[in-house]
């Protein structure tokens, strides 16, 4: 049972936000006793429509879905970037991909010959302020539970976090498992119940290599492989030999990854459930915002390809996006429009009376959570992890994709999200005053963009040089080892 005093107080913030409604910026600004916790999920990989609380009828998120009637949930919310550093930079930072210069790509061509300036990543700079760094300054505990290097101090991500529990593996068959990740994260939280905390858990169980334990391979897998824990994908080698070309996606392997990829979900959704549980075991739920989102999702042939990492379409930047704060956040609220990655870190600072940095561009979603209409604003997502950059452009219910062709052709696409929200049908030569208008307003916000970037390249150890590849993420194969076929 809550104690009392606690559930006194988030009677009190009830009353306040009926009362004054917009007036939430000082709610947790006053004495240590009355400040609130917050507890960010962020689940690598996790692709919305996955969720039962975004449409998905085959029970794979229940206990997910039950934080979403509690608290507020945003119909459509977007990621900046269909891969890990550059999203997780701009949830953090409240900027995009162009402004914090968290990122990189990797060059084929150039890792194919052997050439290891085909490789670049950019970490996030000193200069960039994260809301981690915000809520440490005004006197908050912050601790990480991370389980990818991008998530590491070598690419910036950790500024502000006072206890860091990272982890790193010799391949992505040997992560640590999300029953782990949460057991790390009580732990953190008995050492610091006392005291308000703001504690980062990051579960990477959804993301390749899709091994299932055997409970929800039994319960999710396919017919054939529910008894034969041996049929695994998205290791090294497949990673290795989808990006060489070498490896066919049919669509009844790629049917039968899809089907491991739910079953991990399914396992990430019952350790999330057992987190939300040990915080209300703690006494702590009535003073804890939490609020669980992820870095990007997963394609399974929706347009062609597989994995992230390689497109903007909504497989892989539409993401969850849900809170949850008794008192403060009205229980299934459900705000249409569209949400946005930048948007996390200032509706964090305002709920919990933390100044907001003025350099964030995310606007807070405190209204939307009362259950007021979220104002559409366009949403820009940037960047890719295999070839050229892309950019997308979503505005006004349509989205602008500029993907740079191999033979200098660009491809341009235009989307109706309200009417084709699987981005099937191209529009780009059927509207063509609708197409320049977006054109030019994506092309007036790069240039603005460009001028605020600012970055250098993160230089790579043959320590983490191995530990990227053999989580799949580089061409090649690990020093002093032979490529895998």
């Amino acid at each position: 049972m809550p104690h009392p005093s606690r559930s006194s107080r988030a009677l009190a913030r009830l009353a306040l936000g009926l009362a004054i409604g917009p007036c939430l910026s000082g709610c947790g600004a006053g004495d240590e006793d009355e400040r609130l916790n917050v507890l960010m999920v962020v689940i690598d990989t996790a692709r919305a429509d996955k969720f039962g609380s975004y449409g998905h009828s085959g029970g794979l998120t229940p206990r997910m879905d039950e934080l979403a009637a509690q608290g507020a949930t945003f119909e459509r919310a977007v990621a900046h970037a269909p891969w890990t550093l550059p999203s997780t930079a701009s949830l953090l930072s409240s900027l995009h991909p162009q402004e914090h210069g968290a990122g990189g790509f990797l060059d084929l061509e150039k890792l194919e010959r052997g050439d290891s300036s085909g490789i670049g990543f950019r970490p996030l700079p000193d200069s960039v302020q994260t809301v981690t760094e915000s809520f440490r300054a005004s006197g908050w505990r912050t601790g990480a539970i991370v389980n990818v290097d991008f998530l590491d101090e070598g690419f910036g991500l950790t500024q502000g976090i006072d206890d860091l529990d990272a982890r790193w593996y010799e391949s992505n068959q040997e992560v640590r498992s999300a029953t782990q990740t949460t057991d790390k994260a009580l732990d953190w939280l008995d050492d610091h119940a006392d005291e308000p905390f703001f504690l980062l858990t990051h579960y990477f169980d959804a993301h390749a290599v899709y091994s299932p334990p055997e409970e929800y391979r039994q319960r999710f897998a396919a017919p054939q492989d529910q008894t034969d824990s041996n049929f695994v994908f998205g290791t090294r080698a497949h990673m290795l030999m989808l990006r060489a070309g070498k490896l066919a996606l049919d669509p009844d392997l790629i049917r039968r990854a899809e089907l491991l990829y739910e079953a991990e979900l399914a396992y990430v959704d019952a350790e999330v459930g057992r987190l939300l549980d040990g915080v209300a075991e703690r006494g702590l739920s009535d003073d804890t915002l939490v609020v669980l989102t992820a870095d990007h999702g997963e394609e399974f042939l929706d347009h062609g390809g597989f994995e992230h990492g390689h497109s903007l379409y909504d497989e892989l930047i539409s993401v969850p996006l849900i809170f949850r704060l008794p008192g403060l956040v009205r229980p299934g609220v459900r705000p249409a429009g569209t949400a946005a990655l930048v948007d996390v870190a200032p509706t964090l600072c305002e709920l919990a009376g933390v100044p907001t940095p003025e350099a964030f561009v995310g606007r807070s979603l405190t209204s939307a959570l009362r259950g007021e209409q979220l104002a559409e604003r366009p949403v820009l997502a940037h960047g890719n992890f295999w070839g050229q950059p892309l950019a997308s452009w979503e505005s006004a219910g349509f989205k602008l994709i500029l993907s740079p062709g191999g033979d200098g052709q660009e491809l341009v696409e235009l989307f109706d999200m309200q009417q084709d929200p699987g981005e099937e049908r191209n529009l780009a030569g059927e509207r063509p005053e609708l197409l320049k208008k977006l054109r030019d307003e994506y092309e007036a916000v790069r240039e603005h963009l460009a001028r605020r970037a600012e970055s250098g390249e993160v230089q790579l150890s043959d320590e983490l040089r191995d530990r990227l590849q053999a989580l799949g993420y580089l061409g090649g194969a690990p020093v002093g080892e032979e490529d895998e076929e």
